[in-house]
């Protein structure tokens, strides 16, 4: 049956007060204040790519011609930087247009919400001056009357000739009286700046100042120990949307074990806070210290894990697609690359609790504990105490806000792959690497094919081994390959193998196998990869020979050819397939 009538529209507009409400609900006074930092932030990575672009993902590494300066009392908020201004079509278009998500490479200001947020939590007055050196606006907003309008949502700026002084300076006050009475308060101020030490720390250790009413703030950074019973651990994969994830995991640098030398059990009890892991996205601190189910702790973290370090760094070009909350103090459970790392985390963990266990059954063994000689004094150790503290005497002094207008260009040599010295490249995907497996990758990107040419020969051969049989495994051909290796020393010995379990098939053994069973690289990577592996084959002969007779020399030259055309081959036996 049809119907007639005269059509209308329902309006589905939101209010100003249930946008704004929503916006500031659930934001901690803290996490409005970190989104006024991570603007600044994203300013200043922004100028500096714009200056020196990188090649892949990666955080420029020096931030010391950037300042902010942050000033928090009961008479509210502010914050000035001189790290690059707010472009006039950006103020107008997009920085407080609500959602709009950031478009920054490496961003850590990402939802396009902090800035709006800060300013409707903070106060209720806010004035905001911006300029690039071209261009100069101003803006004020008055939060009681810009939310009695509900249909004009547009804000009235100013733009006004340059001053030639790059920076933004915005300031936020008539704060609330909940929030006066909180950011008033001197211990509120000093658990703050603690907090910011942490969170902002790989920046701040690559120079950026940071001053909090008059304080200077030191990254506070919980350093692992380099030369302990537990070594530093590291590993690293990119996902297939392009998040790169590196995982490092050690001993804390004042913990001590039992039998050692300075052990104090009240010391290692006190240094709980800093035990766990902290994530970090785009090298921004967003847990820091955890050692609950958030980071895979399954049971209670006890005395056993005392000394655990762990850091875990999410770097992707779209910061959209990192594990963090809107704001950014807390993970997304459900982030496919959080998912991945998440597994990884709980294995290192468990080699830590294997390595303590392994280690108690020794001392219970009267066996002594075998502590690496210690390294000379690093002088080059941070010029602070403790976060909070500030710099000691000597320490540079910060840039100023007042006439930094221009920087010097970085000149910065790359290396391309005629240029690679070492076994491996560092971007080698680790993600299929565990236990003793990995740790050969991670030595072959540290060995230096130049000066340990035989090392680095023994390490290629140990590399093709492993990522053979792991790639067997994860091929589901291992049995196969196992019962190919055995038929072939039966055959040849004329004897019958009663334990094929304990077979370790020989390099030889399983080329000769993908030799007969060419299918198993798949269509796409047939040529190039069987390619690689077949002029291995031929090499067998000369590495043996250098590796096992003693008298057979070998030039570094013939050592990096063997590398070069082996590379392909160890990529993709490593690599596949990509998480």
């Amino acid at each position: 049956m049809s119907k007639t009538g005269s059509q209308f529209i329902v309006d589905t507009q939101p209010t100003k007060e249930v946008v704004v409400s929503g916006l500031t609900k659930d934001a901690s006074v803290e996490a409005c204040i970190f989104d006024l930092i991570d603007n600044s932030i994203d300013a200043a990575r922004e100028r500096l790519l714009e200056e020196d672009p990188q090649e892949g993902i990666s955080m420029p590494d020096d931030f010391s011609f950037f300042e902010i300066k942050l000033n928090i009392s009961g008479d509210g908020v502010s914050i000035a930087d001189n790290c690059g201004g707010i472009p006039i079509a950006a103020l107008r278009d997009m920085v407080l247009r609500f959602g709009k998500p950031s478009s920054q490479a490496l961003g850590i200001g990402v939802y396009g919400v902090g800035l709006n947020r800060a300013i409707f939590k903070l106060g209720r007055l806010s004035t905001l001056q911006t300029d690039t050196g071209k261009a100069r606006a101003e803006l004020t907003l008055n939060v009681s009357e810009y939310l009695k309008d509900d249909k004009n949502w547009g804000l009235p700026a100013l733009q006004v000739p340059s001053q030639g002084i790059v920076g933004t300076e915005l300031a936020i006050s008539q704060p609330p009286t909940e929030i006066e009475e909180l950011i008033a308060d001197e211990t509120f101020i000093s658990e703050l700046k603690n907090d910011i030490s942490r969170r902002y720390s790989k920046f701040l250790d690559r120079g950026l100042t940071l001053i909090l009413n008059t304080d200077h703030v030191v990254g506070n950074v919980v350093n692992m120990r380099e030369n302990g019973p537990f070594p530093i651990e590291k590993k690293f994969y990119k996902t297939k949307n392009g998040v790169s994830i590196l995982f490092q995991v050690g001993d804390h640098e004042d913990h001590r074990f039992k039998g050692e030398p300075n052990y104090n059990q009240e010391e290692n009890k006190s240094l709980t806070p800093e035990y766990g892991w902290t994530i970090y996205c785009n090298d921004r601190a967003i847990v820091v210290s955890d050692t609950t189910r958030l980071t895979g702790w399954d049971t209670r973290f006890h005395s056993e894990f005392y000394g655990f370090v762990g850091t875990v760094n999410f770097l992707s070009e779209d910061p959209s697609l990192l594990p963090w909350n809107t704001t950014k103090t807390d993970l997304d459970l459900n982030n496919a690359a959080y998912k991945l790392a998440l597994e990884d985390m709980r294995r290192f963990a468990e080699r830590w609790r294997s390595f303590t266990a392994r280690f108690k059954r020794e001392r219970k063994d009267s066996k002594p504990l075998a502590i690496p000689p210690q390294p000379a004094a690093d002088v080059k150790k941070s010029q602070t105490t403790a976060a909070g503290q500030g710099p000691v005497a000597n320490a540079p002094a910060p840039a100023s806000t007042s006439n930094l207008t221009a920087m010097p260009k970085a000149i910065k040599p790359k290396e391309g792959h005629n240029d690679l010295r070492y076994v491996l490249p560092d971007d080698i995907n680790e993600f299929h690497c565990q236990d003793k497996f990995l740790e050969i990758v991670r030595e072959a990107k540290a060995l230096d094919v130049g000066t340990m040419p035989y090392a680095s020969l023994a390490v290629i051969r140990m590399l093709f081994e492993f990522s053979l049989t792991h790639f067997m495994n994860r091929e589901k051909r291992g049995k196969e390959l196992i019962e190919f290796v055995v038929k072939k020393r039966e055959d040849k010995s004329g004897k019958k193998i009663t334990n094929p379990s304990s077979v370790s098939p020989k390099l030889e053994e399983t080329l000769a196998f993908l030799d007969e069973n060419p299918e198993i690289w798949g269509p796409l990577a047939a040529s190039h990869i069987k390619k690689s592996v077949t002029r291995l084959k031929g090499y067998v002969p000369v590495i043996n020979g250098a590796l096992h007779n003693p008298f057979q020399a070998i030039h570094r030259s013939k050592v990096f050819q063997i590398r070069d055309e082996a590379l392909a081959g160890l990529r993709y036996l490593i690599e596949h397939p990509l998480p």
